[in-house]
């Protein structure tokens, strides 16, 4: 069951979207009104995938995009919308949208089509992540088998080299043999069984006191249940038909190695690797044949696995949003994603394959020199902000993510990362901020007397700011009590509501005004605040208050 949250502000619209996706059985459908409640409901609930409109009250669908993705979070964002403007659709795209869709025409195709770009955007997600897990178990795998082929030929280069001894002394050869991690076997000319290993009778079940001495394909009993020539034989003999048997048949001349599939391992079919080789006497002439078998059942599943789990990366690389790319130790380009290509302006890969990426993609070359030597000191950079240059040399700001990657040596082969567009997202944090600013200079330079608050996770509300007009109407120094909760820079507000207002308001954006008295030590009246509360963003609010004591008592009056 895939959960989606939906948050547009028509009513009618959320409950028609919900029940045709509903009906589905595929699909549990959270609604929303406005962008506020869309994210109450995402850290509340397990949410696979958002759909949201463009154009809504407080905050746009864009807005929501922006704020969903400056958490770091991956899971897919479909824009639903009425409004088709170009602009909007490279905005969403740039801002990290999966999926852009108009609303109009056809209900029954549109909602079809919505489905459908839901089920792709969580399946998509899902084998990012899966893609990411598997990435570093898929690398360990790799190194063992690399470890493990390197220990087999080894065990067989010592066998290669133990034929001096076998001409001195068979027992001797037998107890090396005896002890080798492998299962081997080794028989004469006429097929007689010499040595049954330890490892084999492991493998097998097969005792040595009860193997050695036979003759007549018996060592094919434990593998196929029938008396057959197996591989060893084909040493001796060379006979056709057991090629039909193995497959990935290589051989040096003297040596052969196959793998094969054996029906009766113990009542369990079993995939192996088989590596025979010729025996010899002092003057060369074979006397007999040795094999080893290894059970790789279990690297065959895994080589399947990462067969498959590179299918799944290539599909990614090619469906990634962001501009995804590798280069080598010298810094040439040697992959990249399509959306790396169309970032850049370029028709096809074609044009920058094995180009210098500071040449070619850099808008100051040298500054890739800074940029890996940051890399070095602690391996990889996350987000790290470059000015680079489009096919035509339009310069663009990009955030780069980027580690070494290392060949099985332990050496740096290149580096790889992604590249993504951030001038709409630096160009929106610049207008933030000088919206910041005007807003301080207005609280500063206000009448009025201005206390601003945040509510953090465990509900406390701490004073963050204050104006000199709030200084001078209640004759405090309040820079003492930054950083404090309200209750501990304002003790005599414990008896009032005021704490519990500020932090509803905090919650739910609710403007409220309300009339606070302020009472001597004796109990006397001493002055009456209007204060308006309001919030100016998630958790943080503002607190304007003003004395009325003259006006409300000539009001009583």
């Amino acid at each position: 069951m895939i959960s989606v949250l939906y948050v547009d502000d028509e009513p009618d619209l959320l409950d028609i979207t919900k029940l045709f996706l509903e009906r589905t059985g595929e699909f549990t459908v959270y609604t929303a009104l406005s962008v506020n409640e869309g994210f109450q409901i995402l850290n509340s609930h397990p949410i696979d995938a958002i759909i949201s409109d463009y154009q809504m009250p407080e905050k746009d669908g864009i807005e929501f995009l922006k704020s969903f993705r400056s958490l770091q979070d991956k899971r897919p964002f479909i824009l639903f919308t009425g409004r088709g403007r170009e602009e909007i659709v490279i905005e969403a795209i740039n801002s990290g949208a999966d999926f852009y869709l108009q609303k109009g025409g056809d209900v029954k195709a549109q909602f079809a089509e919505l489905a459908l770009k839901v089920r792709q955007g969580v399946s998509r997600y899902q084998a990012e992540e899966l893609l990411r897990r598997n990435h570093e178990e898929l690398q360990a795998t790799n190194q063992e088998l690399a470890a493990s082929e390197e220990e087999l030929k080894a065990n067989f280069e010592e066998l290669s080299t133990s034929r001096e001894a076998l001409w001195e002394s068979e027992h001797r050869l037998s107890d090396i043999i005896n002890f080798l991690p492998d299962a081997t076997f080794a028989i004469d000319a006429q097929g007689t069984i010499l040595i049954w290993n330890k490892a084999i009778e492991e493998m097998t079940g097969f005792k040595s006191h009860d193997m050695i001495g036979k003759t007549n394909y018996e060592y094919a009993i434990p593998f196929y249940g029938e008396r057959i020539p197996i591989l060893i034989d084909y040493i001796l003999s060379g006979l056709p038909h057991v090629e039909h048997r193995y497959f990935h048949i290589q051989s040096d001349g003297l040596r052969i190695s196959a793998e094969t599939n054996y029906p009766k391992h113990q009542g369990v079919p079993m995939t192996a690797w088989c590596i025979a080789s010729p025996l010899f006497n002092e003057k060369s002439e074979i006397i007999g044949a040795i094999e080893s078998i290894r059970d790789i059942t279990v690297q065959k599943e895994n080589e399947e696995k990462l067969k498959k789990s590179e299918e799944l990366y290539r599909s990614v690389i090619e469906n990634i949003q962001d501009g995804y790319y590798r280069s080598d130790a010298e810094g040439n380009l040697i992959l990249a994603s399509p959306s790396f290509i169309r970032l850049f302006g370029y028709d096809s890969l074609d044009e920058v394959i094995h180009q210098s990426i500071a040449d070619t993609f850099y808008h100051e070359p040298s500054h890739r020199k800074i940029f890996l030597k940051k890399m070095e000191n602690i391996g990889y950079l996350e987000n790290e902000e470059i000015m680079v240059r489009k096919k035509d040399g339009t310069p663009f700001l990009v955030g780069v993510s980027s580690h070494f990657y290392y060949d099985q040596n332990g050496k740096i082969a290149g580096v790889e990362g992604i590249f993504r567009n951030i001038s709409t997202q630096k160009q929106a944090e610049k207008e933030l901020k000088e919206k910041e600013e005007h807003l301080e200079a207005i609280i500063q330079n206000s009448p009025f007397g201005i206390f601003t608050y945040q509510l953090l996770d465990d509900n406390r509300l701490v004073l963050t700011g204050h104006n000199k007009a709030a200084d001078i109407i209640l004759g405090i120094k309040s820079d003492s009590y930054l950083g404090k909760t309200i209750e501990d820079a304002f003790p005599h507000l414990l008896k009032s509501d005021l704490p519990n207002i500020y932090k509803k308001v905090a919650q739910t954006g609710e403007v409220i005004t309300k009339t606070e008295m302020e009472y001597s030590p004796d109990g006397k009246l001493h002055r009456i605040f209007e204060v308006i509360v309001f919030q100016i963003s998630k958790n943080r609010i503002a607190a304007f208050f003003h004395d009325i004591t003259g006006t409300y008592t000539h009001d009583t009056h």
